[in-house]
C-alpha cells in the first residue's frame, strides 16, 4: 500500500489526482493538505512514498514548500510530483533544480498523470511527452 501526500488548495485536483490513482490500479493511502505549510509539515514526519505539490498556494507557495521538503532529511528522499498551471520555461527549471521528480502541467489528462505518477513510484523517469493535446505537458525533470 502506497502512502501519498496531495498538497493542494483546490479540492477537486486532489479528488482527481486520488480517482487517477484509482484508475491506474494503485492501492494507497491519501493524506491531504490545502497549503504549503501544512504540507511541508506532514511531509517532515516522513512516510510517504509520493508527494503531489501544486504550485500556487495560499501561506507557502511550492516553490518554498519544495525547497524546505528537500532540505529535511526526514522528506528528501520522498519523491515529488509539482502540478502546475505555470506553462513559463523558467519556472519549470527552477523547480528541476529544486529536485522534484517530474512536473506536470495542468489541465492534465488523468490517464497520462496516472502513467507519470507509476512510473515515479517504480522509481522510473518518466517519459517525455508526446504530441499536443491537453495533459501532454507533463515534463519529466533532468532531460
Amino acid at each position: 500500500m502506497k502512502r501519498i501526500l496531495v498538497i493542494d488548495d483546490d479540492p477537486p485536483v486532489a479528488r482527481m489526482i486520488e480517482v487517477t490513482l484509482e484508475m491506474a490500479r494503485v492501492e494507497h493511502v491519501l493524506d491531504y493538505c490545502s497549503d504549503g505549510g501544512q504540507g511541508r509539515a506532514k511531509a517532515a514526519q516522513g512516510g510517504y512514498d509520493l508527494i503531489c505539490l501544486d504550485f500556487s498556494m495560499p501561506f507557502m507557495d511550492g516553490f518554498e514548500a519544495l525547497g524546505e521538503m528537500k532540505r529535511n532529511p526526514k522528506s528528501a528522499q520522498i519523491p515529488v510530483v509539482v502540478i502546475t498551471g505555470a506553462q513559463e520555461p523558467e519556472v519549470h527549471q527552477r523547480v528541476m533544480e529544486l529536485g522534484a521528480a517530474a512536473i506536470v502541467t495542468k489541465p492534465f489528462a488523468p490517464m497520462r498523470l496516472g502513467s507519470i505518477l507509476q512510473q515515479v513510484l517504480r522509481g522510473e523517469q518518466p517519459e517525455p511527452p508526446r504530441g499536443t493535446s491537453p495533459g501532454d505537458g507533463l515534463r519529466p525533470l533532468g532531460t
